[in-house]
This record gives C-alpha cells, structure tokens and sequence, in this order.
C-alpha cells in the first residue's frame, strides 16, 4: 500500500450483499456518499498529489528568496523598480538635461538625431550635408 492511501480520508467498502459503498471521513466521521461525490472526490485528491509531486523541489518561499539574495520583484512579468532606484534614475535624466542646454544648437540636434530619433551616422551626416567618410 501506497503512503497517500494510508492518508486519504476516503475509501470504498463493501457491504455483506456485495455493493459497494463509499465513504468520505469529515472531521474525524465517516459520511456516505454517492458514488458520483465519490469520484470527483478522489479525482479532486489525484491532482493534489500530482500538483505536489510535480512541484517538489520547485517551491518557493520568502525565506529562500532571502537566501538566494533575489528581490520578489524579479518573479513577476514586470521588474518593478525601488524608489531609490527611481529616484536616482530622475536625477540623472535632470543632470543629462541641464548639460545638454549648455551645447549648441547644431550638437542638441547631432545628440537627437543619434540618440533619441536612432538615426544612424551616415544618414545624419546626408542630412547636414557632410561625407560620411569625414566624419562628424
């Protein structure tokens, strides 16, 4: 006998005359059922055990996840950013803008075109008329 049926808390017996009756313990007392609750019963009880045999080893708790020095973010479809995170990245972007006022109006547009428009090179330097070849 399997150690999931010495568990189960539900099991088919026969009567003297021969049928079968089925039986679902609840709270410690033995409730007959019919044969359809029966099923679905034990059909319920198969896919637990399945589920849990085919996750072992694959569960996760916050414990490990410490362990493992991995955020809870990371697990889900979107990698959500700390504040902190935010935050530096805000200030960064206002130092990027304040020292791109300081440059000209022909390097804004170069920084533009290149970076932001991904405009490639050559067709920046077709645009303001220059050969590729010498450069920007």
């Amino acid at each position: 006998m399997k150690y999931w049926q010495r568990t189960r808390n539900y099991r088919k017996c026969e009567k003297e005359d021969g049928t079968l009756i089925h039986i679902i313990t609840v709270n410690g007392e033995d409730v007959g059922v019919s044969a359809e609750v029966f099923e679905a019963y034990s059909q319920a009880d198969r896919r637990e055990r399945y589920q849990a045999e085919r996750d072992s080893g694959r569960l996760l708790s916050l414990e490990r996840l410490a362990e493992d020095t991995m955020q809870l973010s990371h697990l889900t479809d979107k990698h959500i950013e700390s504040a902190e995170d935010t935050a530096v990245q805000e200030m960064m972007l206002k130092q990027l803008f304040n020292a791109t006022s300081l440059l000209s109006g022909e390097e804004q547009a170069l920084i533009r075109a290149l970076f932001i428009e991904n405009t490639s090179e050559r067709e920046y330097a077709q645009t303001i008329g220059l050969s590729a070849s010498r450069g920007l």
